[in-house]
């Protein structure tokens, strides 16, 4: 069974990670969001944005799962660790995508309302976000993403918070063996911006926190 590390992504490591998150994506759905044709500095720009976000955003981590034995990058992950009120209301605005091969309007539906749901399901309750989780799709299904899955659940635990994350439909059943339920299911039309498909969806989750630190905080407190 391959054996599977958890390490920081460095700045370096980046340009990977945008690129297999295109290729985990692949065609369909997504497709509406992202029609093309797109620049050639396409990864090289993405990536630059989330080098610059992590120089400016303190809660967020970067992380990358790699195979021991060879040494290469397989999968990555961006945990936010929203520790107080402060963090949660101080945090940098998501961007929604726009710009060359991007249908701003569709996006502007789906990831806009993916912000919103957010703020009103979390408030400014201390909590970890999930915003990336994606695989090489030669890696898939060999416990890379649950690897990284681990280390943000594993944090939680220890600070005795929730986790809140916006899954894919393929993605769902790996998120409920994780401990996270579904709070809401975000239905976007995309026939009215060219989808074949009549909604593309995306369930909300939450994971409570488990253990003695969560027992005692609960106490204290109310919600999620």
């Amino acid at each position: 069974m391959m054996a599977i590390l958890v390490q920081e992504a460095s700045d370096a490591d980046i340009l990977r990670a945008c690129e297999m998150e295109t290729a985990a994506y692949g065609p369909g759905n997504m497709s509406v969001f992202f029609p093309g044709p797109f620049p050639p500095t396409r990864w090289t720009g993405r990536a630059t944005h989330i080098i610059e976000m992590r120089k400016n955003d303190p809660t967020a981590r970067l992380l990358k799962a790699v195979d021991e034995e060879t040494g290469e990058q397989i999968a990555f992950a961006k945990w936010h660790i929203y520790e107080t009120p402060e963090a949660v209301a101080s945090a940098p605005t998501r961007p929604v995508p726009a710009g060359p091969g991007v249908n701003e309007e569709a996006c502007k539906a789906f990831f806009g309302g993916l912000i919103q749901r957010k703020k009103a399901i979390m408030g400014t309750k201390p909590h970890l976000y999930l915003h990336m989780l994606h695989t090489d799709p030669k890696y898939q299904r060999r416990g890379a993403a649950s690897a990284l899955l681990s280390w943000g659940t594993k944090r939680g635990d220890e600070l005795g918070l929730p986790a809140y994350l916006e899954s894919s439909s393929q993605a769902h059943v790996l998120y409920g063996r994780h401990g996270f339920q579904d709070v809401e299911v975000l239905e976007v039309n995309l026939q009215q911006f060219g989808g074949g498909e009549k909604t593309h969806s995306a369930p909300l989750m939450v994971r409570k926190p488990q253990g003695d630190r969560a027992d005692r905080d609960c106490e204290n407190s109310s919600g999620i």
